[in-house]
């Protein structure tokens, strides 16, 4: 080979070597820095975030809780959970209530941020409506965790709660099963509102598998009153025995509406069930003539618990999942003493006004209470 030629082919390696660093620096850069595993997460840092954050502002624990609302036993029982842990931690804790509406909601957790706390717990949401007020607070160095949204907010260390899919698939099992798989079944739920968003989905997703089922969705609000109305309606429309099979309600509360309705028209062959298992769900469910069959009962005290819990731990460098979900049972008047019991304790007959002896008697406790929890492989 000539000189030429050889010098040629050492320019051509040369140009070869440096486009082989770029490449393996530019791929460094994509896939970030490469640590022990024994690392653990950051200081100041969300673990699920993955990227450099604003640390978190230390100091004496000063607390925000911003509820949407407080009208069940559901809200209340969160927020209780997390004001008993925080305040058990050394905590200064203010607590807002918006009475559940969503622009006051944003209002009150930007007044808590300016505030000056350095954690904020937030109870219910639309995650895109919370993403803009999430990014504020992290901004300043505030531990942001959720409750109830349904899903992470993008900057918040967590979301704590029922696994939607999971309590929505047992509570439609529980009600098709009560139809026989067959007939006419009403859906009560609140459009826009994340939570029963997912819920409905299951259960159209179920209905897809059964032909003998005709789902027809009625959206609602909130209000058991409007549910009522609704229902009476629907009721007065299909006067037959048999016309309806079931009624389907995003949750416990607005399904009491339904419940009212059937019962003062007398139709106790139409199924009803639901989501929450509230202190008010087991008079409906054991009340004479009721059509309430069956409820998907969550611990919402460990809710607010385990949020109040994550944030400290994000606060502390701890690594904390970016999905907490607790468990859930569903309640039948056939195993509904032990269920509420597992949720309130025995001094739910006192609370309730309910005879626990009257009930064994004539509804034998003859279902296992089954807890169900999803389970995440990371141990």
């Amino acid at each position: 080979m000539n000189r030429p030629a050889i010098r040629g082919a050492r320019r051509i390696l040369m140009l070869l070597a440096g486009f082989l660093a770029v490449a393996l620096a530019s791929a460094c850069s994509f896939n970030g820095p490469v640590t022990d595993a024994t690392d653990g997460p950051a200081s100041g840092t969300t673990p699920a975030g993955g990227a450099e954050q604003t640390p978190y502002l230390q100091g004496p624990l000063t607390v925000g809780i911003a509820a949407r609302e407080i009208v069940n036993d559901y809200n209340r029982d969160i927020v209780t959970g997390a004001e008993e842990a925080f305040r058990a931690a050394g905590a200064t804790v203010t607590t807002t209530n918006a009475g559940g509406d969503a622009t006051r909601h944003i209002n009150n957790i930007q007044t808590l941020v300016n505030s000056g706390v350095n954690v904020l717990l937030i109870e219910l949401g639309d995650p895109a409506q919370l993403g803009p007020v999430v990014a504020q607070a992290r901004s300043k160095g505030v531990v942001v965790v959720t409750a109830g949204v349904g899903s992470t907010v993008p900057g918040a260390v967590t979301d704590v709660g029922g696994d939607e899919s999971l309590m929505a698939e047992m509570m439609s099992r529980s009600l098709l099963d009560a139809m026989d798989y067959r007939g006419d079944l009403y859906a009560f739920w609140v459009p826009g509102a994340p939570l029963l968003e997912t819920r409905l989905r299951v259960l159209q997703a179920m209905v897809e598998d059964y032909p003998g089922v005709t789902l027809h969705l009625q959206p609602s609000d909130f209000s058991p009153a409007r549910v009522q109305s609704q229902m009476q309606a629907i009721l007065t429309s299909n006067p037959d025995p048999g016309s309806i099979a079931g009624v389907w309600g995003a949750f416990d509360q607005m399904t009491s509406g339904a419940v009212q309705a059937i019962q003062q028209a007398n139709r106790p062959e139409i199924a009803v069930a639901s989501i929450d298992g509230d202190r008010a769900t087991f008079p409906m469910l054991y009340a004479p003539n009721s059509p309430f069959v069956a409820t998907v009962v969550q611990n919402a005290q460990l809710i607010g618990q385990l949020a109040a819990q994550a944030a400290l731990d994000a606060r502390d460098g701890k690594e904390v999942a970016p999905n907490i979900f607790t468990t859930a049972w569903v309640a039948t008047r056939h195993n509904g003493i032990a269920a509420a019991e597992r949720r309130y304790g025995p001094g739910i007959w006192e609370q309730t006004k309910l005879d626990k002896a009257e009930i064994t008697g004539q509804w034998p406790q003859t279902q296992d209470v089954v807890v169900m929890q999803p389970v995440s492989p990371r141990g």
